[in-house]
């Protein structure tokens, strides 16, 4: 995750045993032009292997493409997005998609077919082709997605086809490439002997550690009083929030609400409800 911050001066008029609040401001990931986001979620590239090799090349290329620009946006460059192949199927629907999902492991399913036009037998030449891609998220709604688009490739010719094939690949990533925007998060420190304590899980927060500043803030979540273990439910509740696992953090939002009426609590279930719909 993007992210710059600063901290706003506490107030000191404060007493030192409540709780003052640590302002982040984060660049939050934002589902994708077409609503899709892969954050929490595993994904596969798959197309169709037809009778046609020219289409089965130029598909395992953009494929290929396409699952490198998706893992440098949402998994920080590491190849963890699969490449695979099927049979052109007589149609594409929600339970050739679940088959999908079942064979390989992907919760998104990306499935490409594409048709090339003629290729010169020797020299380049202007050739149209058309490419059509469905998209199933098995964790979102029950229904395949279909993006339909043609394009003429350029000066075109055996040799440069899988260079003009990866530059599709790329072009359709764009409707899937993550918007980002800036938001303000608040985390509750105390200003006292524990300090320390408080501030080295903020920090993590801050550098985007967000499993450390969690591991930072448990312990706090069973000791003290309920104010504190509150604030401690309460920043580690953010902190799945912004690692995307809005159901924990709303069961972490609940723990703390049980111990403490906390002030920030309310912003963070309005931001739980838009993503659970509770």
């Amino acid at each position: 995750m993007k992210k710059h911050f600063w901290i706003l001066a506490a107030a000191l008029s404060l007493a030192a045993c409540s709780p003052q609040v640590y302002p982040l401001h984060l660049d939050v990931r934002k589902p994708s032009d077409a609503g899709l986001t892969l954050v929490g979620k595993t994904a596969t590239i798959v197309y169709m292997d037809g009778n046609n090799a020219v289409d089965s090349l130029f598909d395992r290329h953009a494929g290929s493409a396409l699952a490198r620009a998706l893992e440098a946006d949402y998994f920080g460059g590491e190849e963890v997005i699969g490449l695979s192949r099927i049979p052109t199927p007589d149609s594409v629907g929600v339970d050739l998609m679940h088959s999908l999902v079942m064979e390989t492991g992907g919760d998104v399913i990306f499935l490409l077919s594409s048709h090339v036009g003629q290729l010169p037998q020797s020299g380049e030449a202007n050739v149209p082709m058309e490419t059509t891609l469905y998209v199933y998220d098995s964790m979102g709604e029950d229904v395949v997605k279909r993006y339909h688009g043609t394009a003429i490739l350029d000066k075109t010719s055996s040799d440069e086809l899988p260079g003009q094939a990866e530059e599709v690949g790329n072009r359709v990533f764009r409707r899937f490439k993550s918007n980002w925007s800036t938001e303000s998060f608040s985390f509750y420190y105390f200003d006292d002997y524990s300090s320390e304590a408080w501030f080295t899980p903020l920090q993590h927060a801050a550098d985007g550690e967000f499993a450390k500043a969690i591991q930072g803030w448990e312990p706090m979540v069973k000791e003290g009083s309920n104010l504190k273990r509150a604030c401690a439910c309460f920043n580690i509740a953010q902190t799945f929030y912004l690692l995307g696992d809005y159901e924990l953090s709303f069961r972490w939002v609940e723990e703390a609400d049980k111990l403490e009426n906390l002030n920030q609590s309310p912003a963070l279930r309005k931001r739980l409800a838009t993503r659970l719909e509770k």
